[in-house]
């Protein structure tokens, strides 16, 4: 009980998601999401506006120099065990799911509201 409070506390920290992250992001459900493309991506993260939170900067390697996508602050879900970030616009209403295992970030991209995950994420850090 112990040990999975620990690991628990440990996933829940801020601290283990802090710096630059290089990867891929790549599309699993194109019927959903048809305008999907995969992408290499840099994450950078640092520490978010408030306490407990992290702020999340993601680019993507297009011919060369990194694109900007987007900003936006993670919170830890406990329910989920993730690291989530939600953003809507009048076109998309989109969730990311971050999960972190030592110099390994993995997570998925789904929309709302049906959930269907149409992104998977696979960096490391630097």
């Amino acid at each position: 009980m112990l040990l999975a409070a620990v690991l628990l506390a440990a996933a829940a920290s801020p601290a283990a998601l802090l710096g630059v992250w290089r990867g891929t992001s790549t599309c699993t459900d194109l019927v959903a999401a048809p305008s999907c493309h995969d992408e290499v991506v840099v994450y950078e993260l640092t520490p978010g506006a408030t306490p407990g939170t992290v702020h999340w900067k993601a680019d993507k390697i297009v011919n060369g120099p990194p694109q900007p996508m987007g900003e936006s602050e993670l919170t830890y879900d406990a329910a989920d065990a993730c690291w989530k970030a939600e953003f809507q616009t009048p076109r998309v209403h989109f969730v990311w799911c971050l999960t972190v295992d030592g110099a390994r970030m993995t997570g998925t991209g789904w929309l709302l509201p049906g959930k269907q995950t149409v992104r998977k994420v696979d960096v490391r850090k630097d």
